[in-house]
Formats: structure tokens, C-alpha cells, sequence
């Protein structure tokens, strides 16, 4: 065990009363990151090479994530300014409805001018019309008036996105905020569901709405395996390009496990760091907890819960808790005192070992199911898979 919040806590109980599974590791990395986004870049999916795109862009726009994303924006943009006019580029952090600074830009690369994105000012967005299900759009002025647009990002599960990556950095990641909100709305439509992308309404309207942009739109997407070993980029045209990495990404994320009335899940910052992130790890229990059982969240929240009533009703009622069974408690295990946790959806508890003991006696069975690295987990149910005690460890757990 390492030494995040989750790790200690695991560690101090131990594994005989849980099953161990976690997303599949590749144990060595398919190459250089930097050289698998130079080689993306080179081949293009569905579209002209970047470099021959930009020779008719008088302004060029890049746009990160934010620090709540864990991603290789180093080589990210390495690989990109080498094909790049320096000049004409403008970096933007793509905040969506967080709260962002430009300390997420690489320390090379703070020379280059550069704009974060507040989703709350209506005077720094265009209106771009609307999509076929009614999202409004309208985005940062700097992303609209730019010739060309270059969004990054990191494939991973995402719980109403099918996947995170493609057209995310731009919207929601450059919308306004009025306009986010409503696209995720359609987080409530069943199709928004882990590792679902090419029928989903919720990522097909981002996608509809990124594409109203008047400039070109480009993507480079890295995917890495749950350690961060990478194994694969892909750039070009930002739906292609998302679906391939899409495609590999199911090999590495979906996890089988048994059914089972008790669900720990656990995973490292920094989506730990708050339960608005936090939440994001209990769409994968849903597809493994029994109706009525308990799921057992570790996450320290030291930066807290996040917007109450969104964390609350935007995230856990309209998305979060679609995804789980009838009767379904959350409990969680964190930093924050009781009466902040009583605040939000969450039960709150002190201990793992007392939380875990009244879980399983609650049940009436002796072990239940631990997701490690849930934040990277698409669960789906052992074939044939009532319960099952023991304690089998899942390849790459």
C-alpha cells in the first residue's frame, strides 16, 4: 500500500474480508508519451495534419483542463507546439463550472499568452445558437474567434459521458455555465451511463455544441492505464479520434467483479479531494450492489463537499444515484466532521473497520466487494454472479 488517504485505510483493515479489483495495468509503457502524441499528430484520424491546418489559422486556441483533471499537459502541449506557430497560439483553461488559475500550465510553456476560463461571465462569451436538444451555446470569446481550436485531454471512464477526452475541454469545459448545466440535464436520460459514448445523449450534445464553433476543431487525446503508463494517443477529427481511443480504453477499464450487498470503492487524488469529484467513483458500484446495500466511499474531501446543493442534487440525485439500486446507502469515510458529511447525500463514518463490520453484519455475509481505483473503474457483474465470498484478486488489482 502507498500512502494516499484510501491506501492507509485499506491498509490498516486489510483484504480478508474484501475482494480486490481494480482496472487493468499494462505493466510497461507503450512508449514515450511525448512520442505517441507526436506520432498521433502525424497521423491524423478524419482530417489534414495539423501543421497544414494551421498555416491558414491567424489565431490558434489550445485548451487544457484544470487542476481537477489528472493530465499530461507537458506533453501534451510539447507535441502540439511543435507543429504550432507559438506566436498565434493562446492557451485556455477549460474550467467548466470550476473555479480555475493558470497554475496548471507547465512552467515552459507560462511564456505563451493565456485565458482561464470563468463560466460565470456573460460578457466574455459568444452566442453560438442552439443545439437539436435545446442546450443554448454559448462560449468563451477566445475559443469562438480563434481559426483554429485544439482540444486536449486524457481518456478515462467519465459516469454521464461514456468517457472523458474528445470535445470536453471545449464544452462544457469553455461554456457558460447556465448552458452546461442544462446539457447536463441529460444526465438523467439512461443512455448517460460509464463507458457509453456512441448513443449517448448527453456526450452527443456536447459534441453537437463544440462543433457549432466557427473555426476548426481539432483533438489530441492520450490514453494511459490506471498507473499512468501510457498506451496509446490519437488526434485529428475530434469524434473519430475520441472513438478509437474509446475502443481501446473499454480493454482497459471494464472490470468484472461479483455482485455483492457491500461495495468499498477507493482511488487516489486527486479525485478523492472533494465529494463533488468523490461522486464520481460511486457510478461503477451500481452495476455490482445488491438493492438495499451499502457502498463504503473512502475519500479524504479535504478541499470539502464542493457546491452543496449541486453536489447534492445535480450530481448524486439527477446522475449519481440513477446508477445505483433501490434502497442503495452511501457511506463515507473522509476528513470532514459529521455534521458537514450530514449536510450532503453521504452517511458519515469514522473508521473503515467499524463501517465495513456494520455493513457486512447489516447484510449478513462475511465479505463484501473493494473497486481500487474506482474513479477508472467501468464495473460490469460476473456472469452468472450472485455473491461471492473470498478474496480472488482481479488481474492488474
Amino acid at each position: 500500500m502507498g500512502s494516499s488517504f484510501a491506501e492507509r485505510a485499506l491498509a490498516a483493515v486489510g483484504t480478508a474480508r474484501l475482494s480486490r479489483h481494480a482496472p487493468r495495468a499494462v505493466g510497461a509503457p507503450a512508449g514515450p508519451r511525448l512520442e505517441l502524441c507526436r506520432a498521433a499528430l502525424a497521423h491524423p484520424l478524419g482530417a489534414p495534419p495539423l501543421g497544414e491546418l494551421a498555416r491558414s489559422a491567424r489565431s490558434i486556441a489550445i485548451a487544457i483542463s484544470d487542476a481537477s483533471r489528472d493530465e499530461p499537459r507537458d506533453e501534451l502541449l510539447a507535441a502540439l507546439l511543435d507543429e504550432l506557430p507559438r506566436e498565434r497560439v493562446t492557451l485556455v483553461v477549460a474550467a467548466g463550472t470550476h473555479r480555475a488559475d493558470a497554475g496548471v500550465v507547465p512552467s515552459r510553456f507560462r511564456h505563451l499568452p493565456c485565458v482561464v476560463h470563468d463560466a460565470t461571465r456573460a460578457d466574455r462569451v459568444v452566442e453560438l445558437g442552439s443545439t437539436r436538444e435545446g442546450t443554448r451555446v454559448r462560449m468563451l470569446r477566445e475559443i469562438c474567434e480563434a481559426d483554429l481550436v485544439v482540444a486536449t485531454g486524457r481518456i478515462r471512464p467519465h459516469y454521464f459521458a461514456g468517457y472523458s477526452g474528445g470535445v470536453k475541454s471545449v464544452f462544457p469545459g469553455c461554456g457558460f455555465q447556465a448552458d452546461i448545466l442544462e446539457n447536463h440535464l441529460l444526465k438523467a436520460d439512461p443512455s448517460a451511463r460509464l463507458g457509453r459514448v456512441d448513443d449517448n445523449r448527453c456526450r452527443l450534445d456536447m459534441e453537437a455544441a463544440a462543433l457549432m464553433l466557427p473555426g476548426r476543431l481539432s483533438i489530441l487525446d492520450v490514453l494511459d492505464d490506471c498507473d499512468g503508463n501510457p498506451v496509446a494517443a490519437a488526434s485529428g477529427d475530434p469524434i473519430l479520434a475520441h472513438r478509437a481511443l474509446a475502443r481501446q480504453a473499454r480493454e482497459l477499464f471494464v472490470v468484472e467483479a461479483p455482485r455483492s450487498p457491500v461495495v468499498v470503492v477507493a482511488d487516489r487524488p486527486p479525485i478523492t479531494r472533494s465529494l463533488y469529484q468523490a461522486s464520481k467513483m460511486l457510478p461503477p458500484a451500481g452495476a455490482l450492489l445488491e438493492p438495499g446495500g451499502t457502498v463504503i466511499m473512502l475519500a479524504e474531501c479535504d478541499k470539502g463537499i464542493g457546491p452543496l446543493e449541486r453536489v447534492n442534487e445535480g450530481i448524486y440525485r439527477l446522475g449519481v444515484s440513477r446508477q445505483l439500486p433501490e434502497g442503495h446507502r452511501v457511506v463515507l469515510i473522509s476528513q470532514l466532521s459529521p455534521d458537514v458529511v450530514r449536510e450532503s447525500y453521504a452517511e458519515p463514518a469514522g473508521d473503515l473497520g467499524a463501517a465495513l463490520e456494520e455493513a457486512l453484519d447489516r447484510a449478513g455475509v462475511a465479505s463484501g466487494v473493494l473497486l481500487w481505483r474506482a474513479g477508472e473503474c467501468i464495473a460490469e457483474a460476473r456472469p452468472g454472479g450472485g455473491r461471492e465470498a473470498g478474496n480472488a484478486l482481479v488481474s492488474g488489482a
